[in-house]
């Protein structure tokens, strides 16, 4: 070979490539990329985790699972108090010690989400997200405009009916009514009242505040069914004050004076009422489910969709349920995450739907769960439901309650009520 007025030899050439491989072999070596060698190990890091309503043996095959590909990584579960978890939340990252991973609720995004990080889009792009999970996780954990993802849900739940089969069969009701028409009609056949107008039983657990659990979340769905429009365009005030004929409507079933009378505020609680067979329907979610039939494991539980309005052309429902993030002060973020992406596959849904008993997350599973008996009403409504923009959920709840208790005891008209509720609701919205 001639290069200019150099020669190089076949032996030359042979010692030039020896030397050349032994660099690329020792730089090899120096960089940890030899093929079929370890890759450099990253630090070992312990997630701390806080859990609510899932014990540390539900979570283990999961942190195994995780940990074969990922040795590096060991989790300290603490299964927390459900009652005291939000304020637990918020004085352990006021106090810096703030754990890697938390539960984090669906209305949370609004008075939380400047405590959290966003999910890096490296590992879930937006149009990812939203082709995997129903709508109303968008809804819940997506920050618009910049479309940042800021919770991830593994498993969902929304609002449904839960009926006494027993109740119904002596009542003659062969179905659950599916507009609220239909249902006025069989509160009607499974109330009773004494003959000075007193009940002696309840169709429904449902026209109160303080004894009826979920009674925002129902108004809410009354509200959202009609049409109302829960908060302005620009965010800044509420807008439900046009929502009377719900209110009206959801009170009625309070109003002995109602052809819906069924329920009244010196009933027990909504919950034990139904596992005592002293109402025939509760409004819940499927988390309560195990509750149920821990309480009552005789009772036949019958689960159906919430009503709609009759004619409706839009099926609308509720949804409340949990999603997973990172607190924006862990030292551990990176890792966090990867382990609640690693969560949102399609393996890991189908484990905690079928261990833990809650509808799924991804679109794909709850396709499949929709012909199943325990999860196919909450895999199709959770597709159709949807809630709103609550800037702090707790307080809402409380004035939601309060225009109840205002309309039922007969201290306001439901006009009224539901201005003033409006009226401190934007209140809440001007503070944030």
């Amino acid at each position: 070979m001639q290069i200019g007025t150099h020669q190089i030899t076949k032996g030359q050439m042979i010692i030039v490539g020896v030397i050349v491989i032994i660099v690329l072999l020792l730089g090899s070596v120096f960089l940890g990329i030899l093929p079929g060698s370890r890759p450099i190990k990253s630090p070992r890091v312990t997630l701390e985790f806080w859990g609510l309503f899932d014990s540390v043996a539900t979570w283990q095959p999961v942190f195994d699972a995780y940990k074969k590909n990922n040795g590096n990584i060991s989790f300290n579960y603490v299964q927390m108090n459900p009652n005291t978890y939000e304020q637990d939340l918020v004085e352990a990252l006021a106090s810096g010690k703030t754990p890697d991973i938390i539960m984090f609720r669906s209305s949370w995004l609004p008075k939380h989400g400047n405590k959290i990080s966003p999910l890096p889009e490296t590992l879930m792009t937006l149009r990812t997200f939203q082709d995997t999970f129903p709508d109303v996780a968008t809804v819940d954990f997506v920050r618009q405009p910049a479309g940042r993802i800021y919770a991830l849900p593994v498993w969902t739940d929304v609002l449904t009916m839960f009926y006494n089969k027993d109740l119904f069969n002596t009542a003659g009701i062969a179905s659950p009514p599916k507009t609220w028409d239909d249902f006025i009609k069989a509160v009607q056949k499974l109330s009773a009242k004494d003959k000075f107008g007193n009940l002696t039983k309840s169709g429904a657990a449902i026209g109160a505040a303080g004894n009826v659990d979920n009674a925002a979340d129902i108004l809410s769905l009354l509200m959202l069914q009609s049409g109302v429009k829960m908060i302005s365009d620009d965010g800044a005030k509420a807008a439900f004050d046009n929502g009377e004929s719900a209110l009206r409507f959801y009170t009625d079933f309070s109003n002995p004076k109602s052809g819906a009378y069924a329920w009244n505020d010196k009933m027990p609680n909504s919950f034990d009422a139904f596992t005592s067979g002293q109402t025939a329907i509760i409004f819940d979610y499927a988390v309560n489910i195990p509750r149920v039939k821990q309480k009552a494991p005789n009772l036949q539980l019958g689960i159906a969709a919430v009503p709609q309005l009759a004619g409706a052309t839009k099926i609308v429902n509720y949804a409340d349920f949990w999603g997973y993030s990172v607190p924006a002060m862990s030292k551990n973020s990176e890792a966090a995450w990867n382990f609640l992406a690693f969560l949102t596959s399609q393996d890991m849904n189908k484990y905690f739907s079928s261990t833990v008993l809650r509808p799924a997350s991804r679109r794909d599973v709850l396709s499949e769960e929709q012909s199943s008996p325990d999860f196919g009403v909450f895999a199709e409504n959770i597709l159709s439901a949807t809630n709103w923009y609550r800037v702090d959920p707790s307080a809402i709840d409380k004035i939601f309650k309060d225009m109840i208790n205002a309309v039922v005891l007969g201290n306001a008209k439901p006009a009224d009520a539901i201005s003033d509720a409006a009226d401190r609701v934007t209140s809440l919205m001007k503070k944030q």
